[in-house]
């Protein structure tokens, strides 16, 4: 400690202290930087983080070096270096500004890592534990992110007056804090609508990290990956990439959550067969039975579908609850019948390939099984393109009474007349 006071005989004892310790400290945050960040937040610890922080200790530390090598160089004749006064007191500038300029930098990352580490304790202490990927997670809640946002409030103000205090500015507090008040009031219009907007997603309780929803507008299934402060990330299940979304553009329309089912047994599916209407011949009685064993059809091949995505593990299907299916219309070309199927509760993971193995799988497997057990029971799925042929005796009399001026068009129309779709 005497050895760098008779170095640096301008600074004082306190400056002396606050500068070992910016050293030691930045040197410490150096070496130690991944397994700080990764008791913070173990899930935000990335490579290119850590790269910044350590980025941000060598820039401080080089800013120190520079402003005490000016420092000293300001020792004049005594220090083996002769500077004439105007240079003096241009070294005694630049070599203040550095310094502060490190004070600066030092006292926006600390509070950086502060806010780090407290929004970790925060989110552990009023957040909600669940699991997910087999793993114990601690999610935001209203609570959480109202706590987050006191402290960042806070902390902002402090920080502030702390760049205020290095750069000598008292006189200027007012007006500083005024100018903020102004930016704050005069950009609400950006961020607050995205910041109520999460504390609303938060609030309501049925959108978490990792809940697969469907959007209004939108045909893909997404995965809920993280909600942030302003924004939140999707992760698109059917093409595997992640999609950013701002609260307020996320909650401005319906948002269908496939995770939170209102019944236990499951998700309910619908999926639509057309098949062509059979030929009916006979009196009465013999078309009934006709219909009673088309109806018996019907209900096996269902019936034989149903067993065989049972039997199978790969399909993920609720083994409790069985098929339902209705004759949903009678349509011009095809009957159509709606198969209900009730897939299982959709797992706690943000992997797409396993939500997608669970919903889009199960569903492709099971319109397969349904198809295999058509060409067992006899029934074509395909929707018939029926038409009906009129004989020349069976055309109604006013299409062939056409007045002489239309005579052009007559084979046309008598064509169109020809063929009726049924």
């Amino acid at each position: 400690m005497d050895f760098i006071a008779q170095l640096f005989p301008d600074m004082g004892q306190t400056q002396i202290m606050v500068q070992m310790t910016i050293f030691i400290v930045n040197i410490l945050l150096f070496l130690f930087a991944k397994p700080i960040l990764m008791m913070i937040d173990p899930v935000g610890a990335t490579d290119p983080k850590i790269r910044l922080f350590r980025a941000v200790n060598i820039f401080v530390f080089g800013l120190q070096l520079i402003g005490l090598f000016m420092l000293w160089a300001n020792l004049g004749p005594a220090g083996g270096i002769e500077i004439v006064d105007g240079v003096e007191q241009e070294l005694k500038t630049s070599s203040n500004f550095l310094r502060n300029m490190g004070y600066s930098i030092m006292a926006i990352y600390g509070m950086m890592l502060l806010y780090s580490f407290l929004g970790a304790q925060i989110k552990k202490r009023f957040g909600k534990e669940r699991t997910l990927d087999s793993k114990k997670v601690y999610m935001e809640t209203y609570s959480s992110r109202l706590v987050n946002l006191i402290m960042l409030l806070i902390m902002i103000l402090t920080v502030i007056y702390i760049l205020i205090i290095i750069w000598g500015a008292q006189d200027k507090f007012t007006p500083i804090y005024g100018l903020l008040a102004a930016f704050l009031g005069f950009t609400s219009g950006i961020w607050a609508p995205d910041i109520i907007s999460g504390l609303i997603i938060l609030n309501t309780e049925i959108l978490e990290d990792g809940d697969v929803v469907m959007l209004d507008g939108h045909e893909n299934e997404y995965v809920i990956g993280r909600v942030t402060l302003i924004y939140v990330v999707l992760y698109d299940i059917r093409n595997n990439h992640r999609t950013l979304m701002r609260n307020a553009q996320f909650t401005q329309n319906r948002i269908d959550n496939l995770s939170r089912v209102t019944s236990s047994n499951g998700i309910r599916q619908g999926l639509l067969y057309k098949i062509g209407y059979p030929a009916f011949s006979g009196n009465r009685e013999e078309r009934v039975a006709q219909l009673a064993e088309f109806k018996d059809s019907i209900s096996d091949m269902f019936t034989a579908a149903n067993e065989v995505c049972i039997a199978d593990e790969n399909i993920m299907i609720n083994e409790s609850k069985p098929f339902d299916w209705a004759l949903t219309n009678a349509g011009d070309f095809a009957l159509e019948y709606t198969l209900w199927v009730y897939l299982e509760r959709i797992p706690n993971t943000k992997i797409t390939s396993t939500i997608r193995k669970h919903l889009m799988g199960t569903i492709y497997k099971v319109n397969e099984a349904v198809y295999e057990a058509s060409i067992a029971e006899n029934i074509d799925l395909s929707t018939p393109n029926v038409q009906q042929i009129l004989m020349p005796s069976e055309i109604p009399e006013q299409a062939v009474n056409i007045p002489q001026n239309h005579s052009k068009e007559r084979p046309a129309h008598k064509d169109q007349s020809s063929k009726k779709m049924a």
